[in-house]
Order: structure tokens, then C-alpha cells, then sequence
């Protein structure tokens, strides 16, 4: 049920249902409470006496939205459902301005000890400069932010009360380029106490200069560490506007200049339905798609494939594609591959069928070890067939019909043993397999990489863009990576030709 008031001021009232306001005041020693499965909407200003209290609540599987149209003056209360210690949980503030001393206070007892600093509690930021998470100290005064993220874990699940000012306006946050394993990741959150539509999120990342363009998505930590290696769920353009609920952290990724990243007021949205307090990606249609599974044990990691009329190219679709953040199998892009593990690769309808590419797959496995590479998830036209090609053992075999299992004598890591195809007979194609090869440029060591099986030893020159030989280079075809040393060259952009007897391939390089 829903109800209209022109305005309201408030000594003491609970909400279990739905209430719109225009102006709304939290008097003196008044009390407003909303119950988690209940929201207010305020259409003009919110103003909340020194002495008044406004509490928001929540439960694991549902959260309790504020909407606040105008401005909003004084500070309310939001009670955030917290996972345990076992599984941990990400998390940001609804509200603002808090120093952790006074919240670690206001929830004694109910945060964990922390595992990275003796003494100190499991609540704090991603530090991407050094690789690990901070741990406050009871007494620590750092004050929380809406918009910033926190690594929290709770004492077997508990209901953790923030206290501050409500965020109406659009919220920025710093993000930055680190160093080390997690130097691009950044730890943010809903800034908002109204659940976020993720689909507005994802498009303001895909037009941030501080967002590194392969990772435009979000990335939610799905709390199943402890029983499944892929504990990240991608929200991208691929996944429906989905709502994230008040309170929730994850993960975005940096460019390497860092900057800014702006959560806009207008992807605020209530919710009818209750929702979880971690990310879940839902389609908003079917498209044609599959998982590819890794599995190793107890530990199984996956990589998804959508094929889309629009939208789908081979190359980088930013917002679509989207990179992986660490997982033991991925593809790397059909074109203009950058080297990136992609968790999500969207490409054409009609790549469905055909026979002129192949995908690179980034697979790591141990030596000894054993592995199996399966098709989850099939969702294709029937009759569509897609074959895994093990250019080390020179076998082929149709994925959407059977697994392949395997056991490496030595490690492997990156792509340039397994590649997927329509087609068996495009796999051994030399052309085909060509476009398998990488080319590319890394920035931080000023090198040149070539990566992928090369049929015959090869020659490779670097042009300028008028046309002259720059340098050449002599390939091995018993290697699958090579490595170049271009610190002498100039910053810009190139062409490279790679030819031997039986393959040629030309695409534009740039070198920073």
C-alpha cells in the first residue's frame, strides 16, 4: 500500500509500507522508522532536528530505501545488514561523516576482530598501493564517506548502525592507480540510503577517463570464496538494469591516470521486491551466450561468451566486454587484444557460425594437475557447434556436446594451447590461426609482445605511419611469446606486419 502527504512532520511514526511526501520534518526528541521492507519518498526537502532521529533498517534480503528529491539537513541513522567474518562482506556507508571511533562504539560487540592487524577490528579500506586491506583500530578517527568502500565482517551476521548525512546530490569518488597484485582495483559503494540501478552506474563508467575501458562493469563480491574460486559477480551492459542495494561495496577498475568517478543522484531508484546485500546479475533478455568452466578440484572458474545483434563486435565493446579479475580461464579479445583475460566476451550474432576466427582462451593449470574445460550455461541456436582445439596435443573437440579433461606435464599460463572455433576445419586454417596471435604494446616495461603458435618462423617489421621500416624483427615458431625491447622508440602509433611462408597479419600499434 502507498500513501501521499502533502507534509509531514514527525514526533514518532514507523513505516511498514509506502509513504510520499513533499516536505518532511524529523522534530525535536520525534522518531521516524522505516521498516526494511518498506521506503519514503520525499519530493522536496528533508530537514531532521539535532535531537530527532531518523533510523533506515534492513535484513540479509531486504533493505529499506530513503528518496530524498530536494535537499536533506541533520543526520539519520541507516542500520546495514552486515555479512559474517566467514565470508566477509563489502560495504559502504549510506550515510556520511562518521568517525569509525564513534561507529566502532556505537556497534560494540558486533564487529570482528580482524585477521591482518593484530588487535584491530575487520572493517576498512582496499589499500591498492600495498596489496591489502586496512584494519581500523577501535579508537581510529578516520571519518566514513558515502561512496567509499570498506571490507566489513560482522560477528555471525549482524544489523551494523551508521550514523550521518544523507547524500542527495551526485557523489564523487577518488579513484587511483596503485602498485602491485591490485593497483587498478578500486573499493567503492552506494553512496545513496535508495537502492542504485547498476545499468546507470555501468554507463557512467564506460564514460569516466579514470575507468580503464576493458573493466567498464562492476564487480561484486559474491561471498562464495570458501566453496567456489570465482568470487566475482560482472555486472556490465550485458546484465539488465538490475538495483543494488543501500550499503553495498564492489569493486571498480582504475585507468592508469586515476582521477575521479562521479555515482549520479539519478541512478537512485526504491525497490518493491527484496533484494540481497550482494550483487546478482540477471538478463534482461536471452541472448545467445554459454559459461566456458574450468574446473581443478574443488575449485571451478568460469568465463561467459554472448553473441548480440547489436553491440557484439570482435574487437573491445566498452561496457560489454569486461575484463577478469584474476579467474583461471578467460578468452582474450578475437581483435585488437590488448592481452587481457576478458571474464565477459560479447561478440556478433552472426559469429555464431562463422568459419574466419578463432578465440584465444587464457587457461592456467599446474603441472601434474588435472583440469576440465566444459560448455555451462548453452544457450544457442540449435545445430551450433563450438570446438576446443589443444594445439599441443593437436586434438578437437566439440565442447557443446562433451568435456575435455587433461593433465599438463608442465605449467601452463596465458593463452597459446587452447583456442575455440565453429568449426574444426577454420582451427587448422593458417590464416585462421593467425588471428589467434597477439600483438601488442605494454606501457610499463616498454616492450613489445608477440603471443600465440606460430606455424613457421616469422618475420615482423614495425612501420611508421609514412610508410618506413622502423625496425625487424625474427620470430621462432617453437616459441609462443616473444618479448621486444622498444624503449629507444618514439611514443606513437605504428603498423606491424607479421608474415611468414604460409600466415601474414598487419594491425596498428601504438606504443606509449
Amino acid at each position: 500500500m502507498k500513501k501521499f502527504i502533502p507534509q509531514l512532520s514527525i514526533l514518532t511514526t514507523i513505516f511498514s509500507l509506502s509513504i510520499f511526501a513533499q516536505d518532511l520534518n524529523i522534530a525535536a526528541n520525534g522518531e521516524m522508522y522505516i521498516s526494511p521492507t518498506a521506503f519514503v519518498q520525499a519530493s522536496s526537502n528533508v530537514s531532521i532536528a539535532s535531537s530527532g532521529n531518523l533510523i533506515m533498517d534492513s535484513v540479509s534480503n531486504d533493505f529499506s530505501d530513503f528518496y530524498v528529491a530536494g535537499t536533506s539537513t541533520g543526520n539519520a541513522e541507516y542500520r546495514h545488514f552486515t555479512g559474517s567474518s566467514a565470508t566477509r562482506d563489502l560495504v559502504s556507508p549510506p550515510v556520511s561523516g562518521q568517525a569509525f571511533s564513534a561507529f566502532a562504539t556505537a556497534n560494540t560487540g558486533k564487529i570482528a576482530t580482524g585477521t591482518i592487524t593484530s588487535g584491530n577490528l575487520m572493517y576498512g579500506p582496499l589499500d591498492n598501493a600495498n596489496a591489502t586491506y586496512i584494519e581500523y583500530a577501535a579508537g581510529d578517527a578516520t571519518t566514513l564517506t558515502a561512496g567509499n568502500g570498506y571490507r566489513a565482517g560482522s560477528v555471525g551476521g549482524q544489523t551494523l548502525a551508521y550514523s550521518g548525512a544523507i547524500t542527495t546530490a551526485d557523489a564523487p569518488v577518488t579513484i587511483s592507480y596503485g602498485a602491485g597484485q591490485f593497483r587498478e582495483s578500486n573499493l567503492v559503494g552506494n553512496p545513496f540510503t535508495t537502492h542504485i540501478n547498476a545499468g546507470a552506474i555501468v554507463n557512467a563508467l564506460g564514460n569516466s577517463s579514470a575507468i580503464d575501458n576493458t573493466y567498464a562493469a562492476i564487480y561484486g563480491y559474491d561471498g562464495s570464496a570458501t566453496t567456489n574460486a570465482s568470487t566475482w559477480t560482472v555486472i556490465n551492459s550485458v546484465s539488465s538494469p538490475d538495483l543494488i542495494t543501500p550499503g553495498q561495496g564492489f569493486i571498480i577498475i582504475s585507468s592508469t591516470a586515476g582521477g575521479t568517478f562521479t555515482f549520479p543522484q539519478s541512478a537512485r531508484a526504491v525497490s518493491t521486491t527484496a533484494r540481497d546485500n550482494f550483487l546478482q546479475g540477471r538478463q534482461a533478455n536471452t541472448p545467445s551466450s554459454f559459461k566456458l568452466t574450468l574446473t581443478k578440484g574443488a575449485d571451478v572458474f568460469d568465463t561467459a561468451l554472448y553473441f548480440l545483434d547489436a553491440n557484439g563486435t570482435r574487437g573491445l565493446d566498452v561496457t560489454y566486454d569486461a575484463g577478469s579479475l584474476g579467474s583461471a580461464i578467460g578468452t582474450h579479445l578475437v581483435e585488437d587484444s590488448q592481452g587481457d583475460n576478458m571474464a565477459i566476451q560479447v561478440l556478433s550474432t552472426e559469429d555464431l557460425t562463422a568459419t574466419d576466427y578463432t578465440i584465444p582462451l587464457d587457461v592456467t593449470v599446474s603441472a601434474g594437475q588435472q583440469a576440465t574445460i566444459s560448455i555451462d550455461n548453452l544457450n544457442v541456436p540449435l545445430g551450433t557447434k563450438f570446438y576446443l582445439e589443444d594445439r599441443e596435443l593437436n586434438t578437437q573437440t566439440l565442447l557443446t556436446s562433451e568435456s575435455y579433461t587433461f593433465t599438463p606435464s608442465s605449467s601452463i599460463t596465458g593463452i597459446g594451447r587452447f583456442y575455440l572455433g565453429t568449426t574444426p576445419n577454420t582451427l587448422s586454417n593458417p590464416s585462421t590461426a593467425l588471428n589467434a596471435v597477439e600483438i601488442l604494446s605494454l606501457t610499463s616495461s616498454k616492450q613489445l609482445v608477440v603471443r600465440g603458435q606460430l606455424l613457421n618462423d616469422s618475420i615482423m617489421k614495425l612501420y611508421d605511419t609514412r610508410g618506413r621500416v622502423i625496425e625487424t624483427f625474427q620470430l621462432e615458431a617453437s616459441q609462443t611469446e616473444h618479448l621486444f625491447d622498444v624503449s629507444s622508440m618514439s611514443s606513437g602509433v605504428y603498423i606491424v606486419n607479421l608474415n611468414n611462408k604460409s600466415q601474414t597479419k598487419t594491425t596498428k600499434l601504438v606504443i606509449n
